[in-house]
């Protein structure tokens, strides 16, 4: 937990909003008919001076607790799990296989790619071909005006006139060039295939016979002088299966490019005003808990449905936490566009194959239940929750609380690491109840400094020797 915490993983991943403040005085957290105490979360936290004594932490804590105390709950019930309804961690696998039956029995396209016409495409596109090439960067800044702009395109060109009339490029290079990667060797890049650099630089690079140099080319990094040293590109035959495959795929994808797009202008999406926050808020934290009437809150509207904020959350909870975290750093235009406009498609996308019948059988759904139920129970034994055993005149509960503990302390110490539950957690949650009161996460922060005592103030500079 130490780790996690410091590369924000826990912090990020599972920390979560209060669920509300009317816990009972020293109650930080339920868990159905268990309860977290602020003193339990004092003794686990207060032993680990690495860990930083804040009130974010506390609560990721706490909301590990409720997690895992209710899977154990499930587990104990049922080690099968099969009393736990399991169609949020297989919606978006389903959904998926829907939307590919879909795209095999709607979108139709000539895929067909005959030796005639991959010649001519194998001519102008050259596919599997590299080049060796050097360049000197010259960098400008991100707000650049024009004047400033306009002089650094001037340096550039100074640069290649002194190249084309005689000096050397590998020098010039070393002396001038902003690229730190390759300035050092001259400029030089190695091989490099077209897709591996911006297109204005892969483009010129790609233009130029072995000896050939550049124009100035500008590209979203500054401008450049290019020198394109060998070519090396594949006979028709050595690629052409690859090549083939390539542009049908290119084809099919031209394909479902179009339909989605005519599938959304006739939809009308109007992603709603104001709504950047609440995306970002849940993309960093989709477990916080939400009003009936914030869980409705639309979204986006289009002709014939909307997107809420619970359809986002329970999205949210099946992805990856490190490219949620990534995702709520962008900018607000790409969380809308990326986030809301992608799931209203994916959305439509599964209206439109339920429509044509396309879903997949319910034995199959039911497969597809079971393999994540198996899964569950092997985490649940990984993290010793299964099979939890009382012990002496223990009650099933009080060696459940035991056993979560145990597990807690374990994390906290740095010896296991945190699996979060995702949409299982949730709909745990949701059946048998779970909370953490925020007001409590003060209390446990103050007990944590009581245990830890003051802070050592750090260590004094050294005094500066005698004459400096």
């Amino acid at each position: 937990m130490k780790t996690l915490i410091r590369s924000g993983v826990l912090t990020v991943a599972l920390l979560s909003a209060a669920c509300g403040d009317g816990g009972s005085e020293g109650v930080f957290a339920r868990a159905g008919d268990h309860a977290f105490t602020v003193d339990e979360a004092v003794r686990l936290l207060g032993s680990q001076p690495d860990l930083p004594n804040e009130p974010q932490v506390a609560s990721a804590l706490a909301e590990l607790w409720v997690d895992y105390t209710l899977l154990a709950v499930a587990l104990s019930e049922d080690s099968t799990l099969m009393n736990v309804d399991m169609e949020p961690m297989v919606r978006g696998k389903v959904e998926q296989d829907m939307i590919l039956a879909l795209r095999d029995s709607i979108i139709l396209t000539d895929t067909i790619v005959g030796d005639d016409e991959l010649r001519e495409l194998f001519s102008t596109q050259a596919p599997g071909a590299r080049v060796s090439a050097r360049h000197i960067l010259l960098g400008f800044p991100l707000q650049a005006t024009d004047a400033q702009r306009d002089s650094v395109r001037q340096q550039a060109q100074e640069l290649r006139d002194r190249i084309a009339g005689g000096e050397s490029f590998e020098t010039l290079a070393r002396q001038y060039s902003q690229d730190p990667g390759s300035a050092s060797n001259g400029g030089d890049l190695g091989f490099f295939n077209r897709d591996e650099m911006v297109a204005p630089f892969a483009n010129a690079a790609f233009a130029l016979e072995p000896g050939e140099l550049s124009e100035v080319v500008e590209s979203p990094m500054g401008f450049h002088v290019i020198r394109t040293d060998e070519k090396e590109t594949p006979t028709f035959e050595e690629v052409a299966p690859q090549f083939r495959e390539e542009v049908r795929a290119r084809r099919l994808q031209e394909a479902e490019s179009l339909y989605v797009t005519q599938m959304q202008e006739a939809a009308d999406l109007q992603i709603q005003d104001g709504v950047a926050d609440i995306v970002r808020q849940l993309t960093q934290d989709p477990q916080t808990s939400l009003s009936r009437r914030a869980l409705d809150r639309v979204l986006v509207r289009y002709n014939g449905g909307t997107l809420d904020v619970s359809e986002l959350r329970n999205f949210m909870l099946t992805q990856d936490p490190q490219a949620r975290a990534r995702l709520g750093q962008a900018p607000d235009s790409t969380l809308l566009s990326n986030v809301l406009r992608g799931l209203t498609q994916r959305k439509l996308l599964v209206a439109e194959a339920r429509a044509q019948e396309l879903a997949p059988p319910q034995e199959y759904v039911d497969s597809l239940q079971n393999a994540v139920r198996g899964q569950l129970v092997e985490v649940g034994r990984a993290m010793t929750l299964l099979p939890i055993e009382p012990q002496g005149s223990e009650t099933m509960t009080q060696a459940i609380d035991r056993s979560v503990e145990r597990l807690l302390r374990e994390i906290v110490s740095g010896g296991r690491n945190v699996i979060p539950l995702g949409a299982v957690a949730t709909a745990l949650r949701e059946v048998r109840g779970g909370d953490v009161y925020d007001t409590a996460a003060e209390a446990v922060v103050q007990g944590i400094a009581t245990v830890r005592g003051p802070t050592p103030p750090p260590p004094s500079l050294p005094a500066p020797s005698g004459g400096q």
